[in-house]
């Protein structure tokens, strides 16, 4: 028994993989191009869709999530910890700007979302 894997391919045939290789190619290329210019300006829109009112309670690690630091806020949600934040920190931010107000003890605390985005490399 011969093992014979030569396959012969015809000239038509290697025109018809060569332009569907280029067009599923340039799909993808188009398609990558697409997500990696747009996903700033989602980030964006997320970062000022945030509206935000409440009082830091806690800050924990999440045994669930690797031991990563959360924030557990006054009115019940949790969050990733993006900031330093410590417990007793009055938060307060607006629904379309990217200033978030801390306030704590005597001082206002600005912290811009886009720019803390930017260094921990979710924002170009």
């Amino acid at each position: 028994m011969e093992n014979n894997f030569n396959i012969g391919v015809d000239q038509s045939s290697k025109k018809t993989i060569t332009i569907f290789i280029i067009v599923f190619g340039s799909i993808l290329l188009l398609t990558i191009m697409y997500l990696i210019l747009n996903s700033n300006s989602d980030r964006k829109q997320k970062l000022l869709s945030i509206e935000r009112h409440t009082r830091v309670v806690e800050i924990y690690s999440n045994k669930d999530q690797h031991n990563l630091g959360y924030v557990r806020f006054f009115n019940g949600i949790n969050e990733f910890l993006e900031y330093p934040y410590k417990v007793g920190d009055s938060v307060s931010k607006k629904k379309g700007d990217s200033i978030e107000y801390i306030f704590r003890k005597d001082s206002i605390i600005k912290n811009n979302l886009f720019e803390e985005s930017r260094k921990n490399g979710f924002l170009k």
